[in-house]
């Protein structure tokens, strides 16, 4: 059977639950959890990784890593241009996010940069110098309110959702050394790897690098957990959604939009909009149920714009080793 073809069952999606909110738990006690054998829970979760159903990495900090500049660009292609525009952005180091799609703009894209200067030169020579792009408008982001990475928030409603992923932060940031970089990095190829293996590629103790390991976890420098392929749990709607806010209406609508789970983030931006929000459904009569019933019934909403995704060209949680590329890819059944 294809990757494509394979259908979760009620287990699965229990074991991408658990994964999904602590990556690094071992397989005992991911078979406690389940009420099943070791052996049985290990050959299950070892399917889902073989099939590439779910990858197990970090997700880091960025602001640890010193970003402090990022930016949402909708960027305006002409038609025979957009996927090889898309891929060439997807080359680029600085961009994490590569959506084609379907509304105002062609192509959407998720930037982080160190520093204002970075982001000046990426709009004049990088994105600047790519051929068959027409207009780009540049949203900066003034505050992250929720990020999520579970593509089984909206299933698992009913029951305890895994804890989010750090979410950056602008002011108490913990220092870190290269030694932790070194780990982060690696953590990133592979977060399920053992301590003593861990130990061996940083050259340090097995017991000093546990240490930093788990200082680097509590103090939310990293989060390692499961990253599920949404398109294997039915999802083919994706949608990012900018929201004109009434003054002073900003901080409520932010609550109750973080709190929906079919939302995955919530920025605060400047430009046209006051909010972008990126969602999933299954449908597009979900898609649509969402816009009027669950955003329609938010006070202090004036007016929202929604593109609706037509291919993911590429996603990077890596912002240290090497990152993936390429569009996600599964057939519906």
């Amino acid at each position: 059977m294809e990757n494509s073809e394979y259908r979760l069952d009620e287990l699965d999606q229990r074991i991408l639950h658990e994964m999904e909110g602590d990556g690094r738990q071992s397989v005992s006690d991911l078979a406690r959890k389940l009420g099943t054998s070791r052996a049985y829970a290990s050959r299950r979760l070892q399917r889902l990784l073989d099939r590439k159903i779910t990858r197990i990495a970090a997700f880091t900090n960025p602001y640890v890593l010193g970003y402090r500049v990022f930016a949402i660009m909708g960027i305006r292609v002409l038609p025979s241009a957009i996927h090889s525009v898309a891929d060439q952005l997807g080359t680029m180091p600085n961009v994490h996010l590569v959506i084609t799609a379907a509304g105002r703009n062609d192509i959407l894209i998720w930037t982080m940069f160190q520093t204002q200067s970075e982001l000046s030169h990426f709009l004049g020579r990088g994105i600047g110098a790519v051929p068959s792009i027409t207009s780009v408008e540049t949203m900066i982001v003034l505050e992250i309110r929720k990020i999520s990475f579970s593509s089984l928030g909206a299933l698992n409603a009913a029951k305890e959702p895994p804890a989010p992923a750090p979410i950056p932060m602008a002011h108490g940031i913990p220092e870190i050394d290269e030694v932790d970089l070194m780990i982060l990095r690696e953590m990133e190829r592979d977060g399920r790897q053992s301590v003593s293996d861990l130990a061996k590629k940083i050259g340090a103790s097995r017991a000093y690098t546990a240490n930093k390991l788990q200082r680097l976890l509590e103090q939310q420098c990293t989060r390692i957990m499961a990253f599920t392929n949404p398109l294997y749990l039915g999802y083919r709607m994706f949608a990012m959604i900018g929201i004109k806010v009434a003054p002073g209406q900003i901080d409520v609508a932010s609550e109750k939009l973080s709190a929906l789970s079919e939302v995955q983030t919530v920025v605060r931006v400047t430009g046209r909009y006051d909010l972008i929000v990126s969602t999933m459904f299954r449908t597009p009569p979900d898609l649509s149920n969402f816009l009027v019933k669950e955003i329609g019934s938010i006070p202090g909403i004036v007016s929202l714009e929604t593109n609706i995704g037509l291919g993911l060209r590429k996603i990077s949680l890596h912002y240290l080793a090497s990152s993936y590329t390429g569009e996600v890819k599964a057939r519906a059944r």
